[in-house]
């Protein structure tokens, strides 16, 4: 009910920017002046923006289920070691389209300034390419430290409790090769900054959570000839001679 009252009051606020209404014109001005930047922002980053609206729809599948079918649901798609046992791929690919509401407000901005701008940049398929790395090579590199501890316990693999999904991983890594966009010391501060905050997350909990954002960062980092310079210059040629091509079969 609540999910249908906000969706009809959004159908209602467009309405009323797009006719002008005398409380509205404001917004409607603001629209006609920044709309069309926002648009093409959007649309030369469509696999942000994609991801971004897929996480939207599960979330609010999920924030809409019964709290018990939302948990046991969401322990099959995580990437505990259990289910990495039973069916890895699966898992891998599903565990990266569940977030909490919190965290999608969260990946909104930090998708925005950061993964779009690399997008704009060097295209989607470089996007994607650093996405599933980070996410994948940090979500295998601590189910192998955890196998290697339950091995040295001989301990057997825990049932399906740890619920671990969502988009950090992948974040992590595109935010690592973020670094290698602008100035030197854009890129040392940075650098500096991810490094900090990682630390920092180290510190203070310990945990497989924070062990795998460390590592899907330094899978980020170890990328970098995914933003190497010529990937830029491949793309825009590519961005132009697409907008060339459309531009002709469009006269």
């Amino acid at each position: 009910m609540i999910t249908l009252l906000l969706l009809l009051l959004l159908v209602a606020f467009s309405y009323a920017v797009e006719h002008s209404w005398p409380c509205f014109r404001r917004i409607g001005a603001w629209w006609l002046r920044w709309g069309e930047p926002v648009k093409d922002w959007i649309r030369r980053a469509p696999l942000t923006y994609l991801y971004l609206v897929l996480l939207t729809f599960t979330t609010w599948l999920l924030a809409n289920a019964d709290p018990r079918v939302r948990t046991m649901f969401l322990a099959e798609q995580s990437t505990n070691l259990h289910e990495l046992s039973t069916d890895p791929v699966t898992v891998l690919v599903r565990s990266a389209m569940y977030v909490s509401p919190l965290e999608l407000l969260i990946w909104w901005v930090g998708f925005s300034l950061v993964v779009a701008p690399l997008e704009h940049r060097f295209g989607w398929q470089r996007v994607l390419t650093g996405f599933v790395i980070g996410h994948v090579g940090a979500t295998v590199a601590v189910a192998w430290l955890q196998v290697t501890l339950l091995r040295a316990a001989e301990l057997s693999v825990p049932s399906p409790v740890l619920i671990d999904v969502g988009a950090s991983y992948g974040f992590c890594a595109l935010a690592a090769l973020a670094t290698y966009r602008g100035s030197r010391r854009r890129r040392v501060l940075w650098a500096a900054g991810l490094v900090a905050l990682l630390t920092v997350g180290l510190v203070l909990d310990v945990d497989w959570s924070s062990i795998g954002h460390a590592v899907a960062t330094l899978i980020g980092f170890a990328a970098f000839r995914l933003v190497w310079p010529a990937a830029a210059v491949h793309h825009e040629a590519r961005v132009r001679a697409r907008r060339i091509y459309q531009e002709q079969m469009g006269r």
